[in-house]
Formats: structure tokens, sequence, C-alpha cells
């Protein structure tokens, strides 16, 4: 065998013990005393139940499952990377997506019951898109849904909404 054989060989084994080394690092469980020991009966950390939504976000959430009971299910705080698939050739580009979508919250997710495919995503308006930029990530979050053919709609909380309203607006009409 040639010198050079010999040496790529070796330059190949010392690789793979190191990617092997590095994964086994990675893997290891995380030492004692890593984590704060938290118990029920700690003085120093309060843990407490949060609500979900306001109490305005619930009443609407509620007319809304009143409005699409019957025909969908209707889910409450949902990932929008839960909702959606992204797939892209560039992956630089699917990763800047996956990072711009990762922190949004769908309020409400309308999906088939059957299928389970999410139909409409309903977002609660709380004149708080004006902040930092999020307005700028919800019209290309609207986009990536209208892009997967999924509905999206706005409801104002502060508005007040019949069952039959919002029974139209979901597009959920029964036809005589």
């Amino acid at each position: 065998m040639s010198q050079n054989g010999l040496s790529l060989i070796l330059l190949a084994g010392f690789m793979l013990g190191v990617v092997v080394l590095l994964r086994w690092i990675w893997r290891r469980p995380l030492p004692e005393g890593t984590l704060p020991a938290l118990s029920s009966e700690s003085v120093e950390s309060v843990v407490t139940p949060r609500p979900l939504m306001s109490p305005e976000e619930a009443t609407l959430y509620n007319l809304i499952t009143l409005a699409a009971r019957d025909h969908m299910l209707v889910l409450a705080k949902i990932p929008l990377l839960s909702v959606l698939s992204v797939v892209d050739k560039d992956e630089e580009a699917r990763k800047a997506v996956m990072r711009t979508i990762q922190p949004v919250r769908c309020d409400v997710v309308l999906a088939h019951p059957g299928t389970l495919k999410v139909m409409t995503v309903i977002t609660f308006n709380k004149d708080a898109f004006s902040l930092a930029g999020r307005e700028e990530r919800w019209r290309f979050v609207e986009t990536l849904l209208k892009a997967a053919g999924i509905q999206s709609i706005g409801l104002q909380v502060s508005q007040t909404y019949s069952v039959e309203q919002l029974t139209g607006l979901l597009g959920l009409a029964e036809e005589e």
C-alpha cells in the first residue's frame, strides 16, 4: 500500500473518531447540579399556571367554538411551525423562514376533523402589531398561509361578534 493511501485511511479514521467523540459529548446527560433544584415547597421560586388567553380573547374563542364546532376542530394557541411545513432547495433561505416564524403562535386554528388538515388560522388583532416589526412579520406569515392554501382571518378582540356573524366570516354557513 502506498504512503498516500495509508495517510488517507489514518485521516479518515481520525475524523471518524472526532465525530464519534463529539456526538458522545453532546448526547451525555447534563451533570448533576446543572439544573436548579425546584420543589413544590421551594420559597425561592414560585411557579403558577398561566391563562392561555385574556378574558376578551376567551370570549371570542368561545364564540368561535360555538360557530365552528359542528364543522371543524377548534384549537387554541398553536405554534405556526405546527401548521406549516417549509421545504426549500436553498437550506439557508429555509432556515431564515423558520427563524422568522418560530415565535409566531396562531390564536385559533380550525382543522378538518377527519383529515386534521388546517383550513383556517384566526388571529386576534389587539392593535399590537405595530410593535417592533410584528406587522411586517405578520404580512410574511399571511403570504405563507396563502401559499399553503390556508385561510387567514383577523378578528378584533374589542369588537362584539354574534355566532351567526362568525359562522359567516369563517365560511361555515349552512347552505339552504
